[in-house]
């Protein structure tokens, strides 16, 4: 087996180092040597990684799809949800330059679509 020195290691790191060592009741060397094997092996993170880690937590949507789904099938509309949708569509269907059929609910239109094939193959 290798060994290595470290040079240059603060004071407090090695308070640190032995106050764990006298908590988990073995020696510091010992510490220090599983501190390092877990490091290695990629159970512990650097200040770096983790900081990393926590950055790109912040900027992620960590409610899966399904989730969110489930909470929409579970909490449907209310009229007054359905009638601020119907204002605000007819709202923006007043513009001139506005396409109708780009406020169209994509998943509507597909059934739509799908039925009108249905209709034709079956006619």
């Amino acid at each position: 087996m290798a060994a290595i020195t470290i040079r240059n290691l603060p004071d407090d790191v090695v308070e640190a180092l032995k106050q764990r060592a006298q908590k988990n009741s073995r020696s510091m060397e010992a510490e220090a040597r599983d501190a390092l094997t877990r490091l290695a092996a990629g159970e512990l993170r650097s200040g770096f990684e983790e900081l990393s880690q926590q950055q790109l937590r912040a900027r992620r949507f960590s409610v899966p799809a399904s989730e969110v789904m489930a909470r929409l099938a579970a909490n449907p509309p209310t009229e007054k949800d359905l009638r601020v949708a119907a204002e605000w569509l007819e709202e923006h269907n007043a513009r001139p330059y506005d396409d109708p059929s780009v406020w169209d609910d994509p998943w509507k239109r597909v059934e739509r679509d799908h039925n009108a094939l249905k209709k034709q193959q079956n006619a």
